[in-house]
């Protein structure tokens, strides 16, 4: 049972780290870059949530 709670705690924290990085990613760049880190952003959180479900895996 805590397993589960570390998931989804760990998921929900991590939703909310790439909501402020796109956030913060749309105020400070300028309106050329703001796609493309858009992407990059996206791609670390998906690696980001497979390095947890990985590591959820061994507990």
């Amino acid at each position: 049972m805590k397993k589960k709670w570390l998931e989804i705690g760990l998921s929900t924290g991590l939703v909310f780290l790439m909501i402020a990085l796109i956030l913060g990613a749309q105020i400070v760049l300028p309106a050329e870059l703001r796609s493309s880190s858009f992407a990059l952003i996206v791609l670390l959180f998906m690696a980001a949530m497979g390095l947890v479900g990985l590591k959820l895996v061994d507990l």
